[in-house]
């Protein structure tokens, strides 16, 4: 008997491309969404140091342009923060699309894998039944033989 060949393999290696072209976007997408909290994180982090170096400042005394520029400073780090959250607000939602769409096209992947499964079931069913009547006909006719030559 032939080998089993399932009709729909070149729709599932598509669709496995597809799935597999999603999962390259979204893990990209998420690597960008990892690297814009890691970019607040050190803004946040700069904040902290400049804060920390303002109230060292104002215990010691300085002139108001210092306390002006710093506090200006940590004002626009702290608007900066904001901007990128907004950023990562976009990433995290762009990534999160993504990843509807991969688990979208894995199930449809998974729909065309479970029909493969059944086709080969059903393949191997007959290709036991057609053997089955193979080795019956052959008793038979083994057993005709024999009945005629005695």
């Amino acid at each position: 008997m032939k080998k089993f060949q399932y009709n729909l393999q070149s729709v599932l290696e598509y669709k496995q491309q597809v799935l597999d072209d999603l999962k390259e976007q979204y893990a990209l997408r998420m690597k960008y969404v990892e690297e814009k909290k890691l970019e607040i994180e050190k803004l946040r982090a700069k904040a902290r140091a400049l804060t920390v170096e303002f109230d060292e400042i104002k215990q010691q005394g300085a002139a108001i342009e210092k306390f002006l520029m710093y506090s200006s400073m940590i004002d626009n780090l702290d608007k900066q923060v904001e901007v990128e959250k907004e950023t990562l607000k976009i990433l995290q939602a762009n990534a999160d699309k993504k990843k509807e769409e991969v688990i979208a096209a894995n199930i449809d992947v998974n729909k065309f894998e479970k029909l493969k499964e059944k086709k080969q079931e059903i393949y191997k069913a007959q290709e036991q039944k057609d053997r089955e009547a193979f080795i019956d006909e052959f008793v038979s006719n083994q057993q005709n033989t024999i009945g005629r030559s005695a």
